[in-house]
């Protein structure tokens, strides 16, 4: 829910907005939003003209460099009470949860896998819902639990959390999210989070910054001609019930990846409160635009390196091949690595159109027929680098292996592992 609890505390962190912050007053942790005001904004410009002490720069946040990754990025999203938890029903990989099947697999095309995790509730389309059962359950602790168990397993490029708002039709982008001290209780005892704040890497009361591309994501709902209210919320908090507790995980699992050299890089988080009032089919749809809205914006930050597929016959030795980079279509480029092969030792590169293995001086040849396109001498290393290979001029499939001299073996060779290549038009 999202009531406002105005504390000595925050009085403090909101110190150099006191004279734009309206009074608020405390409600129930079962209203939603109740009758809570935000101060809203349909763009920076004006927020800025409005709040001039107030900082918006990391409601855009600066992109890191270009980041290879190795294996298709994921995007993680999260529901609460209804209707959050039925508009990303589809891309539960339950198949308990949505029988309809996921659909979640390089999704749309875009080259990104998508997960979604929620409770559920009896009745579906509960009003006063509480707790209800499944991952991420209203209650603390199995936030925390289910939330650090479900985000290490599927280590995401990017974090959405969504929870019910206000009784309307808003969808409201969250800024703001504390390291509260001070929690409205839950259903079951212990009624607030252990421990409390939760986050022992900053300071109680800190606060961490949405690092989802809050003004993209309002101009696109609004775009989308939905009949919703997006907008947001640059003053006040999340709420200080489950919804705020939800929203801070989100960006503080993406605050502790951050770093481009973290192999589980997250270079987005961030929560959207989403109105009681819209219907599970608009509200899906709106989903639909915001996760379109936030993978086009990590799309910028990442680059998605390819690896060709190994299919294996290595050895006798240990040299490795790789082919990795851009896909193999036009305008790309890849680059072919061998290691740990013995330095100084001459290489053949074999190219086949298809795989026929077949036993050849103590080892075995998979490209069929197997021709030698280039010969190479390794480093002191034992390692050859060659390219940038360019794409196009598919679609074809070619297999790869690397010969090479190693005379620790009886017959005097070593062989790679062979790779599958896919040229693209």
């Amino acid at each position: 829910p999202k009531t406002k609890i105005r504390t000595a505390r925050a009085r403090i962190r909101w110190r150099i907005l006191v004279a734009f912050l309206p009074a608020i007053a405390a409600s129930s942790a079962h209203a939603q939003r109740g009758s809570a005001e935000v101060i809203r904004f349909r763009s920076v410009p004006e927020a800025e003209k409005a709040l001039p002490l107030i900082s918006t720069a990391r409601s855009r946040p600066p992109a890191p460099p270009a980041i290879p990754l190795r294996a298709r990025p994921r995007v993680m999203l999260t529901g609460y009470w209804p209707p959050t938890n039925e508009m990303i029903r589809r891309f539960s990989p339950d198949p308990d949860l949505n029988p309809q099947g996921w659909i979640g697999g390089n999704w749309e095309g875009r080259g990104f896998d998508v997960f979604a995790y929620f409770p559920e509730f009896d009745p579906p389309d509960c009003q006063s819902c509480g707790k209800g059962e499944g991952d991420l359950e209203v209650d603390y602790q199995d936030t925390s639990r289910d939330g650090r168990a479900i985000s290490d397993t599927l280590r995401p490029i990017a974090v959405i959390t969504f929870s019910r708002g206000f009784d309307d039709l808003s969808w409201e982008v969250e800024l703001n999210q504390f390291n509260r001290t001070t929690w409205i209780g839950d259903y079951e005892d212990p009624r607030e989070p252990t421990p409390s704040p939760p986050d022992p890497t900053v300071p109680a009361d800190a606060l961490r910054l949405s690092a989802l591309p809050v003004q993209g994501i309002v101009d696109a709902v609004e775009a989308a001609d939905l009949g919703l209210d997006p907008f947001v919320a640059w003053t006040g908090d999340g709420g200080g019930f489950l919804s705020e507790f939800a929203a801070y995980h989100g960006v503080w699992y993406q605050a502790y990846h951050a770093s481009p050299q973290d192999p589980d890089i997250c270079v987005a988080g961030g929560h959207v409160h989403v109105g009681g009032q819209i219907d599970w089919e608009t509200a899906t749809l709106a989903a639909a635009v915001t996760l379109r809205t936030v993978i086009d914006y990590v799309d910028g930050l990442i680059r998605v390196e390819t690896c060709q597929d190994d299919v294996g016959y290595k050895g006798p030795g240990t040299a490795t091949l790789t082919l990795c980079g851009d896909a193999l279509s036009s305008g790309g480029r890849a680059e072919l690595i061998l290691r740990n092969a013995p330095a100084g030792s001459v290489a053949w590169l074999v190219l086949g159109s298809r795989l026929a293995p077949k036993p050849y001086m103590g080892g075995r040849l998979a490209p069929d027929p197997p021709n030698v396109v280039a010969t190479f001498e390794t480093d002191a290393l034992g390692q050859i680098h060659f390219g940038p290979i360019p794409g196009g001029r598919g679609p074809a499939l070619r297999y790869l292996q690397m010969v090479y001299e190693d005379y620790d073996y009886a017959q005097g060779r070593g062989f790679s592992n062979t790779l599958r290549v896919e040229l693209l038009p």
